[in-house]
């Protein structure tokens, strides 16, 4: 018995659904891995790097299957509260700058150029890590999982480890992994 073609599922959902079962684990791997000692805080966040790229490669899919990872993995790290469906925003905005840089400015993911460099650490390594930070950590001041004694320990977490991840993985993700994911049909 063959399946038509049109009961198969279409490449975007097969891309959203990979894509999303990665961030899960990576964002499981980050919380539970390298924890802070604040609920939910990570001081070396890996997915980071990986959000920054699946932004820049698959745009508003990628931006998509960041925030449904984000919600299952904070299912399966013991983190979900109703106000992950908020907070999963943050991570998705901070994503989205990189997203904009590089896909609306004229930056290459490519880092061919010192100017697609100097994107990247504007956009990567300090926005999105600012904007995602500022955006969790004041919702989880806000309905009371941190207290405000926790801000300073974890925005410093949060942020420096962020700027490691972004430098380490991030520049080495984009530069030598754009050029074969742009080979493939899946940012077409």
């Amino acid at each position: 018995m063959a399946i038509s073609k049109s009961k198969l599922p279409s490449n975007t959902f097969i891309l959203v659904g990979v894509l999303s079962g990665m961030v899960a684990v990576l964002d499981y791997i980050g919380v539970i891995g390298f924890p802070v000692g604040v609920f939910g805080v990570s001081a070396f966040y890996v997915g980071a790097a990986f959000y920054t790229a699946f932004a820049v490669w698959f745009k508003l899919k990628g931006l998509l299957a960041i925030y449904i990872g984000l919600l299952i993995g904070a299912l399966i790290s013991g983190t979900f509260t109703v106000f992950a469906f908020v907070l999963a925003l943050g991570n998705v905005l901070g994503a989205a700058v990189p997203f904009i840089f590089f896909n609306g400015l004229g930056f290459n993911p490519e880092l061919k150029r010192a100017r697609d460099y100097f994107g990247f650490v504007i956009s990567a390594t300090v926005l999105q890590n600012l904007i995602s930070a500022i955006w969790v950590l004041t919702g989880f001041y806000l309905v009371g999982i941190m207290p405000a004694e926790a801000a300073l320990l974890a925005s410093i977490g949060w942020i420096g480890g962020g700027i490691i991840v972004s430098i380490v993985i991030g520049i080495p993700l984009l530069k030598f992994t754009t050029p074969l994911i742009k080979k493939t049909t899946l940012i077409r």
